[in-house]
């Protein structure tokens, strides 16, 4: 078996193809159904015509009301913001909704009733416009007696009144006593925050962070940075020598003396009191004076220095054994003995320091531990009062702002009110024209829509394809061979012929032949014994084969016709040849089937009919009689086509179609449903049936996309005489 390889198609234009037939479909629908949408427009029309027309005369009383806002500013909240009590546009939808709801109503009619016992009670309509841009409301009262409608409004408009007066005070004395509750509240937690704000304050040494300070850290900064001092100049003992850090410190020594007369120093006293922002203590001992030894060290090294100096200047005269040069000689051996003792002194006092040294800092470090832990605690217990007061603070500011509002209440100032009075007492009540054109034409719009949603709602009920793009997108992977455009004439559809003035109907059948000769076929090779099936009967099937059988003639074969629908078949009436004998004789092996072909009007093409009608025939199709047969017709005739049974009604096709070289499927547009095509085809599939494409039978010659069928014409001989006819007269 030949298997049918399809053409694979992208998806760009799988969704054109999706979108072109849905709107092929929609307008196939609108042309087929658009009375159905007059229909309902009409019956729309009717109705509100009826309606209109079968109304009572109403009449019309009109009054006006005046509803200003007076928006006055709104307590401030306690973070700042403008509380304000109603918007103006919610004022007048409210101010609408009052004047038509039941309650207002239902007092205007019990108001009626006691001042005019004498009017015959009727129903009322309410109907309330606002101008605009302005403040005013227009109420309109419609109903079927002029004077109870014209006393009913003028009594709702006084009913409107008072509600809004009783509305009004309600609404103070409601504010009054919500104020009242808020000022007793807010007393209440303010008390509640001060004890507690004093609790704390009793239970802590305030005084370590008082002014919002925290003083136990203030004094760990001045230790911290002692300590610096301490570790600095421990240092640079230990960098330096002797005689360098003794020279250091007699400069340090020299420029705080400079500098003491300059004006008072803003560091803190050595007992521990705060110094200035960034300001660090000197320790006592550190940038003081020298001691005694020292000095007497530093002023030994000088005095040697000049000694030496005098003997150079000494030698730049004298020789080394003059008197002079030795007596020099003497004084620096002399000085030499006493540094070395003044060196000593100092060495101690240097070893003494550098001990003291260590021992502060030692001592400073624990303390610095100690107020570590001071600090930490102290802060903790700042934030918490900060808190405290805090919270205190906002809650008696909240109060204060209540007790202000509660102020302006008892004082008889209102919070935010609005002004409403009547405007335009009703007049005498009118008869109301009927509106007759906008009703109507609105209805009509209605009309058109409904008829448009019950056509969409049957059109998603109904499968149905319509047309090439709708078939295309249901089924993307079957190949289309030919469209048979639909013909308008009643009745049963003839035969083509030669010279066919049915210029369009034969060119369609001609474009199916060309589609089977040169069609890419697997194996380069076209089938030859071809059958043509339909999911189901009255799809134009038979009339599709007889035409291919007679156009495939046409083109010079030696073609075979051969019904295989043993039921009810119908080649035989087509022709207009006995029903019998014919293939189901073959088959039940009763004759040759050489013996039961009859030959047609048509050059090269001959006929093999039905035969006597069978009801079990798929056994026939599966004996291998019919392999026998189907061999010797091809090997005799260039081609075989088969008309059969629909796929969906029996399973002759199903048992007979494995056997052929290809299968052609005839779906008919506007009445094939796609399920029913789509079950068909599974079912063919399944019995590994080769599928060669599908023809689109009664095909609509109205759209777009069969436009270049209709140039089909131009090339018949007819056409052509008929113009030369035309052009001679």
């Amino acid at each position: 078996m030949e298997n049918f390889e399809a053409i694979p198609q992208s998806s760009t234009l799988n969704r054109f193809h999706e979108t072109s037939a849905k709107f092929q479909r929609y307008k196939i629908l609108l042309r087929r159904r658009w009375w159905f949408l007059l229909l309902t427009a009409a019956i729309a029309v009717c109705f509100q015509a009826l309606r209109i027309t079968g109304k009572a005369t109403e009449y019309v009383a009109l009054g006006k009301i005046v509803a200003g806002l007076k928006v006055s500013p709104g307590r401030e909240g306690p973070g700042g913001e403008v509380v304000s009590n109603m918007m103006q546009a919610e004022f007048y939808g409210t101010q609408i909704e009052i004047l038509e709801g039941g309650e207002l109503r239902r007092r205007a009619l019990e108001r009626v009733r006691s001042l005019h016992p004498e009017l015959k009670e009727i129903d009322v309509e309410v109907r309330v416009t606002q101008t605009k841009g302005s403040s005013i409301l227009n109420v309109a009262a419609v109903g079927e007696e002029a004077k109870y409608t014209r006393v009913y409004l003028d009594s709702l408009l006084d009913e409107y009144i008072a509600f809004r007066k009783e509305m009004i005070d309600k609404s103070v004395g409601t504010a009054m006593n919500k104020v009242i509750e808020e000022v007793l509240t807010r007393e209440k937690q303010t008390k509640e925050k001060a004890t507690a704000l004093e609790a704390f304050q009793k239970a802590n040494d305030v005084v370590l962070f008082e002014e919002g300070r925290n003083k136990a850290a203030q004094y760990l900064s001045q230790l911290e940075g002692t300590l610096y001092v301490y570790q600095t100049d421990f240092k640079m003992m230990d960098k330096m020598g002797l005689d360098d850090y003794l020279r250091q410190k007699e400069r340090m020594s020299a420029a705080s003396q400079a500098a003491a007369p300059s004006g008072k120093s803003d560091k803190s006293d050595a007992n521990g009191a705060p110094l200035s922002a960034g300001a660090t203590s000197r320790p006592d001992g550190l940038g003081g004076g020298l001691a005694r030894a020292e000095l007497d060290y530093l002023n030994a090294v000088r005095e040697l220095r000049v000694i030496e100096s005098e003997r150079l200047q000494l030698l730049k005269t004298f020789k080394e054994a003059h008197e002079s040069v030795q007596e020099v000689n003497r004084k620096v051996e002399k000085q030499k003995d006493l540094i070395e003792i003044f060196k000593t002194q100092s060495k101690e006092e240097w070893d003494r320091r550098k001990q003291e040294i260590d021992f502060k800092i030692k001592a400073l470090e624990e303390d610095i531990k100690d107020w570590k832990s001071k600090a930490r605690e102290a802060n903790e217990k700042l934030v918490t009062h900060m808190a405290l007061k805090n919270d205190y603070q906002r809650t008696e500011l909240d109060y204060e702002e209540w007790k202000k509002i509660l102020a302006r209440l008892d004082s008889g100032q209102s919070i935010s009110t609005d002004i409403v009075a009547i405007m335009e007492r009703p007049t005498a009540a009118v008869p109301e024209e009927p509106q007759l054109w906008m009703p109507l034409v609105m209805w009509l719009m209605i009309g058109l829509g409904a008829g448009a949603v019950i056509l969409l709602l049957f059109d998603r009920l109904d499968d149905r394809m319509n047309s090439f793009s709708e078939f295309q997108a249901l089924f993307p992977n079957e190949s289309i061979l030919g469209q048979i455009p639909d013909q308008s004439s009643r009745g049963d559809v003839t035969l083509i012929r030669p010279n066919d003035d049915r210029h369009l109907y034969a060119e369609a059948f001609r474009n199916l032949r060309s589609s089977i000769l040169f069609k890419s076929w697997k194996g380069q090779k076209a089938p030859k014994v071809i059958l043509i099936t339909s999911a189901v009967p009255n799809e134009g099937k038979t009339t599709t084969v007889a035409n291919l059988a007679i156009t495939l003639a046409l083109g010079g074969s030696r073609v075979l016709l051969a019904d295989a629908d043993l039921r009810r078949g119908g080649i035989n009436e087509l022709f207009k040849v006995p029903v019998s004998p014919g293939l189901s004789d073959v088959l039940t092996s009763k004759l040759h089937w050489r013996d039961a072909v009859l030959e047609t009007g048509t050059k090269g093409l001959h006929v093999l009919a039905r035969g006597e009608a069978l009801d079990q025939t798929s056994e026939l199709f599966l004996a291998p009689l019919s392999d026998e047969v189907l061999k010797e017709m091809g090997d005799e005739y260039d081609y075989v086509v088969f008309d059969s049974a629909p796929v969906l009604v029996a399973d002759d096709t199903a048992s007979f179609a494995p056997k052929v070289d290809t299968v052609l499927f005839v779906v008919r547009m506007s009445s094939t449903m796609a399920r029913l095509s789509a079950k068909a085809l599974d079912l063919l599939y399944e019995r590994q049936v080769n599928i060669g494409g599908v023809i689109l039978n009664r095909s609509s010659t109205n759209l777009k996309e069969y436009t270049y069928y209709n140039y089909a014409s131009y090339y018949s001989i007819t056409s052509q005489k008929e113009q030369k006819e035309k052009s001679a007269t």
